[in-house]
């Protein structure tokens, strides 16, 4: 599992894990009914009026909402950023068919752009030093969960040097009765250090 932030030790995360009712789940596939890969965020599903209703409605409702955000951003981060050092090929896996990427002020588009585009990058060696996450308000999103992810950290591509980034994911909710898939719909990556390049 890679660090999130430099004061959250292991024994802060178990604890965290232990509050919130997080288990780890193995990463393997279950019945063929409930078939997935590694390169899938997968979560248990939405509580009944999570994907209903109004989320916001009641302080319980948005803390079960938080929490449930913040396990499925931990999980996907250590699977996106694993993903991106170590089968980039299978990434495009964990976006929406029409996704948009934009990386330092680039914009790219679609899944097939998306798999050129990131064929184009040298390999990669992610460090996540930070790791931030909130359900955004459904009047944002015509009732579709979304949570937005922000990281940052360090990543040296290969021949270059290393770079501070900064990286912004919007994550949508793929519900269904057995389980609930996170899929990225957009998503913005920027060196912190750029100018100095």
């Amino acid at each position: 599992m890679r660090k999130f932030r430099s004061n959250w030790s292991q024994g802060d995360r178990e604890g965290y894990h232990k509050r919130s009712g997080y288990q780890e789940r193995a990463h393997t596939s279950h019945s063929s009914r409930e078939r997935w890969t590694r390169e899938e965020v997968v979560t248990s599903p939405l509580p009944k009026h999570a994907a209903t209703s109004s989320l916001m409605a009641t302080s319980v409702d948005f803390k079960t909402y938080v929490d449930q955000a913040c396990r499925a951003a931990e999980e996907f981060v250590n699977i996106y950023y694993e993903t991106m050092d170590k089968r980039r090929r299978a990434l495009s896996r964990l976006y929406l068919e029409k996704a948009t990427l934009i990386w330092n002020g680039n914009a790219v588009s679609g899944l097939d752009a998306l798999n050129n585009f990131f064929d184009t990058l040298p390999s990669s060696e992610f460090q996540v030093n930070m790791l931030d996450c909130q359900p955004v308000h459904e009047q944002a999103t015509q009732s579709q969960t979304t949570v937005l992810v922000v990281t940052s950290g360090t990543v040296k591509f290969d021949g270059n040097k290393q770079h501070y980034f900064n990286q912004n994911f919007l994550l949508t909710a793929q519900s269904t009765p057995n389980n609930t898939v996170w899929k990225i719909a957009s998503d913005c990556f920027r060196f912190q250090d750029w100018a100095s390049s």
